[in-house]
């Protein structure tokens, strides 16, 4: 998309397409996924994972870096060996509430120290050795969207705040996304542009002015629907006064105010400490804290809470020893964070990094390819197919255990009826009382069923045991459940299946 004044962004500009209002959806993802809203926070610079995630019990920690490491009373204790910085404190109960998971050890191999390049591979999702000019996201919402961009919705597939749509949004037919460049402005800016009706001169210019003019219609139908938003839209809490919180609260009021975007990308600049790293450091890991505690309240409290998932990212960790300037320099794998009510937190996946183990550079030791993340942001919280997934990122990635309430996959479905496996519909539906919930199991397996809310919330655990194969009835007490929609997912092995049920009174 291509900007015609600062903060108002133009969709298919680049692409020298004309389109019409969607009449319908065409997603091809989940129902139970649909309205399931994802924030991407980039931490710009190559964030220190080893002061943010710290192995404060390690001596080798506290030898690389004599004047940079933490002690134990300067940081958040969450399991052996392992403390949170201390500036984290919010992000640190929201973990002891089971609402943050801290993946350890995130990058890819090969890993390239330079911001720019190392920026495009986690924007395109490519192998180090390879370069791509599409981005995840933007491969992602083509194959969600066939039909764009013939045809345009009601409000973008993708907003950042920010002055350019970064690469990660960048489709085959230009970008998915839209940006705006000053969150302070934003509102002014979303109430859309008037397009003139004026004569058009009989010169070369006229057909250019037209185009132009063609273009700003079409974004006002953006435009609109960002405005109504922003007007319907409520703050409920308190907000620091830096970027990333005015970031944040521009996204909060634009999900409270209905506005049917599903991703959404914000970034904290300043993560490149190479000198006087400590106090810098400390400054920007209390904003991030603080800056997405108050927009996790702010969305909760607009009854949102279920609907959002952030996503912490970052191009690269650092070395592990300190240098000569009480800095760090470029290293390669550090923590992601994955934080939301969704989130199936208070865990650390991936262990204490092995420091006595280093890579052959002298690195942390990769233990999660970040495009494991990426599959399961897709195809666990966004709700799309497996197949769909791996063609997305370019092959097969083993998803990890991060949400409570993964969206069923259809084609996941599909191939468990056909390896054997059958979750019934509840006996009776709608049910008042107690409910009959029948499936049928091929061998023996472990069997999980868990019941949702329509949010995602998971509500209860109906089964959770090991079980012969066979037919199997189990009874389920819905009598103190809120009457509404449910939804209860039977998870065996690498297949699940779900069901949605009514509770009436």
């Amino acid at each position: 998309m291509r900007a015609l004044q600062a903060g108002a962004v133009l969709p298919l500009a680049s692409t020298g397409l004309f389109a019409r209002p969607m009449e319908g959806p065409a997603v091809s993802r989940r129902a139970d996924a649909e309205d399931r809203v994802l924030v991407l926070i980039n931490l710009n610079g190559g964030n220190d994972g080893l002061n943010m995630v710290a192995p404060v019990n390690d001596q080798l920690y506290h030898d690389a870096r004599p004047t940079l490491r933490l002690r134990a009373d300067e940081t958040l204790p969450i399991t052996d060996g392992l403390a949170l910085h201390g500036a984290i404190q919010q992000l640190h109960k929201r973990f002891g509430d089971g609402e943050c998971a801290i993946l350890q050890s995130v990058g890819y191999p090969d890993q390239d120290r330079s911001h720019f390049r190392s920026t495009d591979i986690w924007h395109t999702a490519s192998d180090a050795d390879k370069v791509l000019r599409t981005g995840w996201l933007g491969r992602y919402l083509e194959s969600s969207h066939p039909d764009y961009p013939s045809t345009l919705p009601a409000a973008p597939f993708a907003m950042q705040i920010g002055a350019s749509a970064t690469l990660a949004l960048q489709g085959e037919n230009g970008s998915l996304g839209m940006a705006i460049d000053n969150p302070d402005r934003f509102y002014n800016l979303a109430r859309g542009l008037a397009v003139p009706d004026e004569w058009l001169p009989d010169t070369l210019a006229g057909p250019e002015l037209k185009y132009v003019r063609d273009v700003i219609a079409q974004s006002n139908r953006y435009s609109t629907g960002i405005g109504d938003a922003m007007l319907n839209g409520s703050t409920n809490t308190q907000y620091d006064g830096d970027s990333l919180s005015s970031q944040l609260r521009v996204v909060a009021r634009l999900i409270n105010g209905g506005l049917r975007t599903g991703i959404y990308v914000v970034s904290l600049v300043g993560f490149d400490t190479h000198y006087g790293q400590l106090p810098l450091h400390s400054i920007l890991l209390t904003r991030l804290s603080r800056a997405v505690n108050s927009f996790l309240e702010d969305v909760a409290t607009a009854g949102n809470g279920d609907r959002v998932v952030c996503m912490t990212y970052s191009e690269f960790g650092r070395r592990v020893n300190e240098n000569g300037s009480s800095g760090t320099d470029h290293g390669a794998a550090a923590p992601q964070l994955v934080i939301g009510r969704s989130v199936r937190g208070g865990t650390v996946l991936g262990g204490t990094p092995d420091l006595a183990e280093l890579d052959e550079r002298g690195d942390i030791r990769l233990v999660h390819d970040f495009r494991q993340i990426y599959a399961t942001v897709l195809q666990d919280w966004l709700g799309f197919a497996p197949s769909a997934t791996d063609e997305t990122l370019g092959g097969s990635f083993e998803r990890l255990p991060l949400f409570a309430a993964p969206a069923a996959g259809v084609l996941d479905e599909q191939h468990a009826r056909m390896a054997g496996y059958a979750l019934e519909q509840n006996i009776p539906n709608p049910v008042a009382s107690l409910a009959n919930i029948t499936f049928t199991i091929p061998e023996r397996a472990h069997v999980r069923i868990t019941l949702f809310t329509a949010a995602g919330r998971a509500v209860a655990t109906m089964a959770d045991h090991t079980l012969e194969a066979g037919r199997h009835t189990l009874k389920f007490n819905a009598g103190r459940l809120p009457a509404g929609s449910y939804l209860y997912i039977m998870e065996c092995g690498r297949y699940r299946i779900s069901r949605k049920m009514a509770v009436v009174r």
